[in-house]
């Protein structure tokens, strides 16, 4: 499945994220801009054998595992857009503590609540 990517980014990230998302990738490295653009989005993420909760919860778990922290904090906030709760991304950091360890975890959950406070539960859409 393939869709523009943009129209992907927008779902995961919140469409009033996209422009600045996109001209600050722009800036740093066109191609990257255009891979993550094409083939992140408008590949990856826009396949449908997941669900974009699942997908976005993924996303989290790895993230964590890698320490990411900011890109962490997208992804969080990402999780929530599609529907997941604040538990099931505790959870699922809980879950990175087994495998990547206690310090990635503990810096994750910080992370979580540092990117969720003050969004707004309006701005959570339906899964």
């Amino acid at each position: 499945m393939s869709e523009p990517g943009p129209e992907v980014m927008a779902r995961f990230v919140g469409p009033e994220n996209v422009d600045q998302g996109r001209e600050y990738l722009e800036a740093l490295d066109p191609e990257l801009h255009r891979y993550i653009m094409d083939f992140v989005y408008g590949e990856v993420y826009a396949g449908d054998a997941l669900d974009p909760k699942t997908r976005a919860l993924c996303t989290v778990a790895m993230l964590a595992t890698l320490g990411q922290q900011l890109q962490l904090g997208v992804y969080v906030r990402a999780a929530r857009r599609q529907g997941a709760t604040e538990e099931e991304s505790r959870e699922v950091l809980r879950q990175v503590a087994v495998y990547a360890g206690f310090p990635n975890a503990w810096n994750a959950l910080a992370t979580m609540k540092a990117s969720l406070d003050g969004f707004a539960t309006d701005e959570v859409s339906a899964p």
